[in-house]
């Protein structure tokens, strides 16, 4: 009995038959950004690789990782590392924080799949005239059972080395302020007229023996009224402790009214 030939239309057959499969499998996938992606995704999507490899602590130039996602309760309760957060229903108050080069990549993300936050984000960087915009589709989750949750903040530095942008601090103030133990480094009598919500009286002369006893768990944010003996906490910390990493202090000069309102004031020079 001759065996039946393996003639060229039926490899051709067989072929056809594992692309269709193929197709089949891949609509079936959960990953939304095949060819089933609903109408209102970004056009220029990239998976959790794709971020791993482009991303990191600290951030390449000319990256910027953004999320999309509220700053309460997602962001500051997790977070992928080294990405700045700006919530898409916030996007036109901080377009400032965007970087200046329109051709630096942007990678937008927020809570998964069926979220469109990182998508009108990233859609609303595209008319500003960036062109280099992707979005992380799967976003945080996905992120998380890769590599697990990260709740580090990223700061953003003031104009001079080890300073918290004023901005920042005070946002930090009002939102999140269990995330940072602020130390009040002033005299007795002055911190006793007025001081931050929740700060820790330590003036700058008794500081040095207390720095071993500062927790690694929030971050450390030195104040005072001028911003100099602010900055002297900041440095001492760094020559006692240097393995504290997350020390900042305001460059700024802080006074207090008797209603328990505040003034920052950036420090000239």
């Amino acid at each position: 009995m001759k065996k039946p030939l393996r003639t060229p239309c039926m490899a051709v057959i067989v072929l056809l038959a594992v692309i269709i499969s193929g197709y089949a499998f891949q609509g079936n996938a959960a990953d939304t950004t095949s060819q089933e992606a609903p109408s209102w995704y970004y056009h220029s999507i990239v998976d959790v690789k794709f971020v791993k490899d482009h991303t990191g602590m600290p951030m390449p130039d000319h990256v910027m990782l953004i999320d999309a996602r509220p700053y309460k309760p997602k962001y500051v309760k997790g977070h992928i590392p080294g990405a700045v957060n700006i919530p898409d229903n916030e996007f036109d108050k901080h377009i400032d924080l965007l970087p200046a080069d329109k051709s630096a990549l942007l990678i937008y993300y927020c809570e998964g799949i069926e979220c469109k936050l990182s998508h009108k984000s990233a859609q609303k960087a595209e008319k500003l005239g960036y062109t280099n915009v992707k979005v992380f589709a799967k976003g945080y989750p996905e992120w998380k059972k890769a590599f697990g949750a990260s709740t580090t903040l990223t700061v953003k530095a003031g104009e001079v080395e080890g300073s918290m942008d004023i901005a920042m601090f005070e946002d930090l103030l009002a939102n999140s302020p269990e995330a940072m133990m602020i130390i009040d480094v002033r005299d007795k009598d002055e911190f006793d007229k007025g001081a931050f919500t929740g700060s820790v009286h330590i003036p700058v002369d008794d500081l040095e023996n207390k720095i071993k006893d500062l927790p690694t768990d929030k971050l450390i944010v030195y104040v005072c009224s001028t911003g100099a003996r602010s900055g002297e906490g900041y440095y001492m910390t760094k020559d006692v402790r240097p393995s504290l990493k997350d020390v900042y202090y305001l460059e700024a000069g802080c006074s207090f009214n008797e209603n328990g309102s505040y003034k920052i004031k950036k420090t000239e020079g």
